[in-house]
């Protein structure tokens, strides 16, 4: 497995953590997001989704999808500009700042280590 394809792995893991988490404890992720507690099912599909989304990074990251890996780099760092945009238009408490900040760094991480060696 190349290095690129394990800083994908190890974000498949988060990925697991956050999607079991929201999915059977979403409350514990309201608090630490400064939310109310969640009472309506659309916490729990996005945990189901971000859990997916983890198989996904998981099967990419272990036969080293070279396209799917450069991809993640894209795709988390959209969702770090959409929650810094989440905060600034209100929508979203300035925690949720935080949570994009994870994905950034991932997706530094990544892009990095993919030009590293020479894929990107």
């Amino acid at each position: 497995m190349s290095k690129s394809a394990k800083t994908v792995l190890y974000f498949s893991y988060y990925l697991f953590i956050i999607g079991l988490e929201l999915t059977f404890i979403p409350n514990l992720f309201t608090k630490i997001a400064q939310l109310p507690d969640a009472h309506e099912p659309y916490i729990r599909v996005v945990g189901v989704l971000a859990f997916i989304l983890g198989l996904y990074y998981y099967q990419a990251a272990k036969n080293d999808l070279t396209p799917l890996l450069k991809v993640t780099v894209l795709g988390r760092s959209i969702y770090f500009v959409a929650a810094v945009g989440f905060v600034f238009f209100s929508i979203a408490p300035p925690v949720f700042i935080a949570f994009g900040f994870i994905d950034l760094l991932g997706a530094l991480w990544t892009g990095r280590v993919l030009k590293q060696e020479g894929k990107r």
